[in-house]
């Protein structure tokens, strides 16, 4: 059921990193191209692909003046192919429309309608289905930060990594919070989790609004980035160093910087300078 109309009409960008998706990207494009919002912007980005992916966007961008199409002459890997296509991004909010979800016609504009009605929002999302390699399909869902007001409670929210904490980076994003987060970083693990520090950032830059109702289709495959990441306690750790990384880069007071720190992971140390100030400023806060 469609929400009421919204005299706000921003500008919406989609941010498409596509790499060897010849067989399925058309179906993730035939859904934007379906949207009910009539200001969309959509930039792919096809990261040197092997197969046929890039013949199917350019027949897809054919005729369409919205879509921009990113040719590149050598892979750089999703995180680099997302951030340039991030700081191209002219809609005044954007959202990652990766090469194999299929949204919903509405998408759009039911996630545009749930940030109208909230200024202190950063990030709107819906519930999603996933399908899995064996076509066992779930309803995934994310309500841990619904209804919270501050940005430290967001952030030991998102400190706890949460299930599912990774469906709302399929949500609809201020442009403005996502340049003030920057980029997607690298870290000690490459390109692991890299989402996780990202969404952590933008936690702590205001609210999360869940629509909750199903309007987006994941799809596990062989192929898939995450299937590539591998899992163990030196990936979690260097996950876990990077938010650390993005809590002091937020803007949040030392002394919540301090808690959120030692709330994510206790053995990621401080600089040996910084430990008597922390200890002091820990045992006033702490009950």
């Amino acid at each position: 059921m469609t929400t009421g109309p919204t005299s706000w009409r921003p500008r919406v960008t989609a941010i498409v990193p596509a790499y060897n998706s010849e067989k399925f990207i058309a179906q993730a494009l035939g859904c934007l191209a379906s949207q009910t919002w009539n200001d969309l912007e959509i930039l792919v980005g096809d990261d040197a692909s092997t197969d046929g992916t890039l013949d199917v966007i350019r027949r897809f961008a054919d005729g369409r003046s919205n879509v921009v199409v990113v040719a590149r002459e050598v892979n750089v890997g999703w995180l680099a192919n997302s951030n340039d296509l991030l700081s191209r991004a002219s809609g005044e909010l954007l959202f990652f429309a990766f090469h194999d979800d299929l949204v919903h016609p509405e998408y759009v504009e039911r996630l545009v309608h749930a940030l109208s009605q909230n200024h202190r929002a950063v990030l709107a999302f819906s519930d999603l289905d996933l399908v899995a390699l064996d076509g066992e399909r779930s309803s995934c869902t994310f309500p841990d930060l619904d209804g919270i007001h501050g940005r430290l409670a967001r952030g030991i929210g998102m400190a706890k990594r949460p299930t599912n904490w990774w469906v709302a980076i399929h949500g609809l994003v201020r442009t403005s919070a996502a340049r003030q987060v920057g980029g997607l970083r690298l870290n000690e693990a490459g390109e692991y989790a890299a989402d996780w520090p990202w969404m952590m950032h933008l936690a702590l830059l205001g609210e999360f609004v869940r629509v909750p109702e199903s309007l987006c289709i994941k799809t596990v495959r062989e192929g898939s980035v995450s299937r590539s990441w591998g899992s163990g306690g030196e990936l979690g750790r260097a996950a876990r160093k990077a938010c650390v990384a993005e809590v002091w880069r937020s803007p949040l007071s030392w002394a919540e910087k301090l808690l959120l720190t030692a709330e994510i992971r206790r053995s990621v140390p401080l600089p040996a300078h910084m430990r008597p100030a922390a200890r002091r400023t820990l045992r006033r806060l702490l009950p």
